[in-house]
């Protein structure tokens, strides 16, 4: 609008120094005319000018300046040409900048992530630094994050973590707040994840999705291609995103694959439910060194996790061992009345097992120590603990059961071992292999200890051996049974 003002105020001086000082000065006057419109609107205008000028002298000095007319139009082009390679030279100095900005933004996002990253092996810390980094304010800015990790059983992407609102309205509220309290992605990371930043009903959702991989859906194609892909229209025929536009209210929304050495590690799921701004490719782009990034932390930190778990875990039974035995025990031993309730021990071993060995050799042996393992797992409830203490001494942790539970449950436990079929039992000399079983609680006056509760089922279960074996005797008194 400036511009039109001043070209027109222009034209208005050559008119008005046309009537005061004749039509010679018109004739020159307008090449000031010209040139400003050129400098303005670049070819078009310089040329338009040109022609206008021609037009106002020919009608104002009665005179068709046809020597002056490949002046005009020269000036014109020339002007025109000039500020038109002006502005693009500026435009492109622009758009020069703004990309500087945003990767130096990026660097700035990639180093503080790569930072947090480089502090911890955790799993669920490393998926909160991940969705943080991509969504907030500071980050990214895409509006809406979900990660799904590979099952490598199952051959699907089971749903984890997910970061943004479920609406519109969610969306904006979050924003505002944190707007509000002004936080930086460091702060996100660190201190207002849980309260500020994730919805529980996006998560409940997507925890309960497993997606099959099965080489047609959009997830299989991007960890196939190892590439991004955009979905601009939801594709009714593939049953995943018709499943994710169902659950989550999306119409657009990009697969970002995470890989590591060539080994799927799972997808990034982002969209823009807020302002519904489009994914372009320059965006997934910018977003691939992020996930490169949290695929290799995410890999690491799987196989650490593997590591930790078989540590803890008895080489031929796998069930767990000693030293996760004394970790559990101490995080669920009731002290002062403010622990998790009673916690009931069961101790058990086979019966005749050394004869068992002579008779059968320790390769069978060790058959029917995984088989019998299988047989515990089987019996106990969910958050049971059961253990493998050495040789044929097996040990089950109940947290929050009382004594008679526990009674109820050392009898299943014996009752599902003498029913089960075990290799070579025959050979036992009641012809079938049996448990002995001895029980203590939290709950008795006498056991103020963990020592004391491994004491007094350990008395319980010698006194069962000397009762005649393949039963159960629960600890009365700490000292004597009797």
């Amino acid at each position: 609008m400036n511009r039109l003002i001043l070209v027109l105020a222009s034209l208005l001086l050559v008119e008005i120094s046309g009537l005061l000082f004749g039509t010679n000065h018109l004739i020159w006057m307008v090449l000031f005319f010209i040139a400003l419109s050129g400098s303005s609107f670049n070819l078009i205008g310089g040329l338009t000018a040109a022609g206008l000028s021609t037009s106002l002298v020919f009608f104002q000095a009665e005179v068709f300046p046809i020597l002056l007319i490949p002046v005009y139009f020269a000036i014109g082009s020339a002007a025109g040409y000039v500020s038109q390679q002006i502005d693009k030279k500026g435009t492109n100095h622009q758009l020069w900048t703004n990309m500087l900005m945003n990767q130096s933004k990026h660097l700035q996002v990639f180093r503080e992530v790569s930072t947090t990253m480089q502090r911890t092996l955790q799993q669920d810390m490393l998926l909160k630094v991940i969705l943080t980094s991509v969504t907030a304010g500071h980050g990214l800015g895409f509006n809406r994050a979900m990660i799904f990790l590979s099952s490598h059983e199952t051959n699907s992407l089971k749903g984890v973590v997910g970061v943004g609102p479920m609406d519109v309205k969610k969306g904006y509220e979050v924003w505002e707040k944190i707007s509000e309290d002004k936080l930086k992605l460091r702060d996100l990371i660190e201190h207002n994840f849980d309260s500020n930043f994730t919805d529980p009903e996006l998560n409940s959702i997507l925890r309960s999705l497993d997606i099959p991989l099965d080489g047609q859906n959009v997830f299989s194609q991007s960890l196939t291609r190892q590439q991004p892909v955009i979905v601009k229209e939801i594709d009714e025929t593939d049953s995943s995103q018709a499943l994710i536009n169902s659950l989550f209210q999306t119409d657009e929304f990009a697969v970002i694959p995470l890989i590591n050495q060539g080994k799927n590690i799972g997808i990034l799921l982002i969209d823009n439910i807020v302002n519904k701004r489009p994914i372009t490719l320059i965006d997934t782009e910018n977003i691939l060194p992020l996930a490169n990034q949290a695929a290799i932390a995410l890999d690491h930190a799987r196989l650490y996790q593997q590591i930790e778990e078989m540590a803890l875990r008895d080489g031929l039974t796998g069930l767990l061992n000693q030293r996760a035995f004394q970790t559990i025990l101490d995080d669920y031993f009731p002290d002062d009345a403010k622990g998790p309730g009673p916690l009931s021990l069961i101790i058990f071993d086979i019966d005749y097992f050394k004869v068992f060995n002579d008779k059968n050799g320790h390769l069978l042996g060790n058959e029917v120590l995984m088989k019998l393992a299988r047989v515990i797992e089987n019996s106990l409830r969910a958050g049971d603990f059961s253990f493998r203490f050495g040789g044929e001494e097996f040990v089950v942790l109940l947290p929050g059961t009382p004594l008679p539970k526990a009674e109820v449950m050392a009898e299943t436990i014996r009752k599902n071992v003498e029913a089960a079929s075990f290799p070579g039992e025959e050979t036992q000399p009641h012809g079938i292999l049996t448990v002995s079983i001895g029980i203590a609680c939290t709950d008795h006056p006498a056991i103020t200890s963990k020592n004391e509760l491994i004491e007094a089922a350990d008395q319980a279960l010698y006194k069962a051996k000397r009762s005649g074996k393949n039963t159960v005797v629960t600890f009365k008194e700490f000292v004597c049974i009797d």
